[in-house]
């Protein structure tokens, strides 16, 4: 299946970095999730097929490992893309395993809209997956929304919204948007903020130092009793300060886990990186080198289905988030 073409391309006044294009999971079985996201979140299945040489030396794999992808997208969009690895010959463990929400390291949840929380979540719960709580409805600013996180196979989190005022624009969608939004848990909140905002040069969204909390229900999974006795410091950062393609980073100050950072790369299990279009891959990774930022992969040329011919460098945030940013060359 490779008759579905998709170009990066940039108009004139567009910015040198776009919000991301995929988030690229690992799963352990790629025929029970390529059924379950056409079928529960109504996604179509635009290619299918294995991943090159190329490919895994980008992700420091042995040339021993065999890599089987498939890209799925909600039809119409351009971006918001979910890309599904599956790595064989090779040991795996997941990335977040035995988690708590408060657990630091890697990506904890990709975000989607969707038109009946109720209905989806129960059809996610018919799957095997599963709540941290029920659907919350609250409000924040002008927004009155619905929220669950839910659990899945390999570790998977996925944040499900739907939005009731003001009415939602820029979405179309039968059941599930494309993904809009990621979150990060942190180990150090400044210290992340810092990197994604000074140092990649990302721009805020929205943030809030989070001390004004009240007992009760919460989306993310702090006992009710003790909810108002913790900060959560949250961000969204874009590369221009929007929210579509955007990164959400969070700590929880007053409730500490393990760290998962080292688990976050390729081949383990779960939510496993994000690409990033750009203009000049080339200069944006030797600004970034004269910030004191150690490239986790360097620049290199390869195909990637259904982009074509690419250069693509990566990085690593400091709760081990693996950042792609590609350009298209051809």
């Amino acid at each position: 299946m490779k008759n579905f073409t998709h170009t990066l391309h940039f108009e004139p006044d567009d910015p040198s970095i776009k919000g991301f294009q995929e988030v690229i999971f690992s799963v352990s079985n790629l025929e029970r999730e390529l059924s379950f996201y056409q079928e529960i979140c109504g996604w179509k299945l635009v290619y299918y097929g294995n991943g090159s040489n190329a490919l895994k030396q980008l992700w420091h794999l042995e040339t021993s490992v065999e890599v089987e992808e498939a890209l799925l997208i909600n039809s119409g969009d351009n971006r918001g893309f979910l890309r599904l690895v599956k790595f064989s010959n090779v040991e795996q463990q997941q990335i977040r395993s035995g988690t708590q929400i408060w657990d630091s390291g890697g990506v904890f949840d990709v975000n989607i809209r969707v038109k009946n929380i109720a209905k989806m979540y129960r059809s996610f719960q018919d799957e095997g997956w599963n709540g941290y709580t029920d659907p919350n409805r609250f409000s924040f600013g002008k927004f009155d929304v619905s929220e669950v996180l839910v659990k899945g196979p390999d570790g998977i989190t996925f944040a499900m919204m739907q939005r009731f005022n003001p009415p939602l624009k820029g979405f179309e969608f039968e059941k599930a948007s494309r993904v809009f939004n990621s979150t990060t848990i942190c180990n150090d909140y400044e210290k992340t903020r810092d990197f994604f905002i000074n140092i990649l040069g990302f721009e805020l969204y929205f943030e809030t130092e989070g001390n004004d909390r009240s007992h009760g229900k919460n989306v993310i999974g702090i006992p009710p009793n003790i909810n108002g006795n913790i900060t959560v410091p949250v961000c969204i950062v874009h590369p221009t300060g929007e929210n579509d393609g955007s990164l959400e980073l969070l700590q929880t100050n007053e409730l500490k886990g393990k760290d998962c950072s080292a688990m976050a790369k390729p081949p383990n299990l779960g939510i496993l990186m994000y690409r990033f279009p750009i203009r000049n891959a080339d200069t944006y990774a030797a600004i970034l080198k004269k910030r004191g930022v150690q490239l986790n992969s360097e620049v290199q040329t390869l195909e990637i289905t259904p982009y074509g011919k690419l250069k693509v460098f990566s990085v690593l945030s400091p709760d081990g988030v693996w950042i792609e940013f590609i350009e298209l060359i051809d």
